[in-house]
């Protein structure tokens, strides 16, 4: 294998930084537009007022996000396909679980009966009866 010479280097790490100066840019701004929004006042008024219920629904709310964050990163990185695909599974439960928390009962149920229930069961079945030469040509090992 060929090393790369000097300059595709520093060709490589100005891109990226330049894809990391315009996310930085992007995503400020709209955490900046988030910030004053008046539904933030509205978050920072129900915080100060210490509202018992409030807090307890955007601790919930968080930690949904995050769990929903954590399985989507495994769906990506996992190199096995079948734990990628029940990781998925799991990404669509807590996006059903955020919905019915923010109170649409009914989309989350969809969400569980339609993603959960018929298109994941379907990734799994295509991804269990796909012969084992197949999956170890493109990923290796499995």
């Amino acid at each position: 294998m060929a090393k790369k010479s000097d300059s595709n280097v520093v060709r490589e790490v100005f891109s990226l930084l330049v894809i990391l100066a315009s996310l930085a840019i992007i995503f400020g701004g709209l955490a900046l537009v988030i910030l004053f929004s008046p539904m933030a006042q509205n978050i920072y008024d129900n915080l100060i007022a210490m509202n018992i219920r409030f807090i307890v629904y955007l601790i919930t709310v968080i930690t949904i996000g995050g769990i929903t964050v954590l399985l989507s990163a495994l769906v990506v990185y996992s190199k096995n396909v079948v734990h990628s695909a029940l990781y998925l599974l799991g990404s669509f439960a807590s996006i059903a679980a955020l919905y019915i928390v923010m109170n649409a009962t009914f989309v989350g149920i969809a969400q569980v009966l339609v993603y959960i229930g018929a298109v994941g069961v379907l990734i799994l079945f295509a991804v269990m009866l796909t012969r084992k030469t197949i999956v170890e040509e493109s990923h290796g090992e499995i």
